[in-house]
């Protein structure tokens, strides 16, 4: 951490001074009063001794006074670093609750006019969807309260999701879970694995004309820096260099920053093309006794 600034640690200086002349001056006149009340023999006064008892003095002072400087600094420095990480907490706190709040408007707009459609052909299967749509949105709500949920109750919003998108891709849209049983109660950021299911929708199947398949898998593994939780999201399609470079899709910087904000770089993520008709993001959050 970088200071500044030490005018918010070290005392100011005239306090300081004044400390050592109003010590000096007490002495002087205890010093005084001694020496009229006889406690110093006359006879052996005299004004060699008494620079010397002044000197003494002043150096005893001196060193009070710096252990009183020292004193300050520390507490200065010990409230200005709790400060500090109780910002740096809020901050990051306020950034977590901001990047995690964002359910796709027009997912919501896409939904609700499948399930319109849907009301006439099929009214069992629409009651259907908007159970489902409205487990989604409860998800997301009580998700405002939670840095990390278990992964088990990601992968049900992501089936309610993808079902959803199957009303209105239809047959263009087809998808696979494989879901490790390990890995049902790993903690991971609320709303992460469905926002890049819908990237690679939006990015991907929706711009080909025999649409295509969503495929998640999770596993463990064991790294050398210890057991992990690894998440791969397949989506048909193809991402441009430029794309892939640029980061600046939603889904792909939305999931770095809070990765980064909750493991740091204990965490990793990546995205690229596989085999020419194939995007993959590939998640590995770290297993601590707190997310598992």
């Amino acid at each position: 951490m970088a200071f500044t600034s030490t005018e918010k640690y070290y005392p100011k200086s005239s306090d300081l001074i004044a400390s050592i002349i109003t010590g000096i001056i007490i002495y002087s006149l205890v010093f005084t009063a001694s020496y009229f009340v006889g406690t110093f023999k006359q006879d052996e006064y005299n004004v060699a001794r008494a620079i010397a008892g002044i000197t003494n003095t002043s150096i005893l002072i001196l060193l009070w006074s710096l252990i009183y400087f020292i004193v300050h600094y520390m507490e200065n420095y010990k409230k200005k670093e709790i400060e500090s990480l109780i910002w740096e907490a809020a901050v990051k706190d306020y950034e977590l609750k901001t990047l995690k709040s964002q359910l796709n408007p027009h997912f919501m707009f896409n939904a609700m006019n499948s399930i319109r459609a849907l009301i006439e052909e099929d009214p069992e299967s629409a009651k259907v969807a908007i159970t489902k749509l409205s487990n989604i949105l409860r998800y997301s709500l009580q998700m405002e309260r939670m840095e990390k949920v278990p992964l088990e109750d990601e992968i049900e919003t992501v089936k309610n999701y993808l079902d959803l998108e199957r009303i209105r891709f239809e047959d263009r849209l087809k998808y696979k879970l494989d879901i490790d049983r390990d890995t049902h109660k790993v903690e991971i950021p609320p709303m992460m694995v469905q926002t890049l299911i819908e990237n690679g929708i939006k990015h991907g199947i929706a711009k080909r004309t025999e649409g295509g398949e969503v495929q998640l898998k999770t596993k463990m593994i064991t790294t050398s820096d210890g057991p992990k939780l690894k998440i791969e999201i397949r989506n048909s399609g193809h991402f441009s260099e430029e794309q892939l470079k640029s980061s600046n899709g939603f889904g792909v910087s939305n999931t770095k920053h809070r990765l980064n904000l909750l493991f740091g770089d204990d965490a990793h993520f990546s995205i690229f093309n596989e085999n020419g008709d194939k995007v993959l993001a590939e998640i590995e959050i770290p297993i601590t006794s707190q997310n598992n």
